[in-house]
């Protein structure tokens, strides 16, 4: 089985960890947050209609329901010459 890394925990790489998983990747994701931020409609914290946590998701629990592998760590460096994430 193929080995994917998504480095990035936003909308983008929870979407792309999210269908490699579903064609049957062995997928880990790597992102510095915890949580996935949703951006449109945390226009409506600073007005108390919504508070940070309506408007995140948790990554380990999405993790655990789509299947990938999950790293809470910063990148910092990439090493294509020998494919390490650092």
């Amino acid at each position: 089985m193929k080995k994917i890394v998504v480095l990035g925990g936003g909308f983008a790489g929870v979407e792309a960890a999210i269908k490699l998983r579903k064609y049957k990747y062995d997928v880990t994701l790597v992102s510095e947050r915890s949580y996935l931020f949703i951006y449109p409609i945390s226009i409506w914290i600073p007005v108390k209609k919504k508070t940070f946590d309506d408007v995140s998701l948790d990554l380990e629990l999405l993790s655990k329901k789509h299947g990938f592998k999950l790293i809470i760590e910063r990148v910092e460096k990439i090493d294509a010459k020998n494919n390490k994430v650092i």
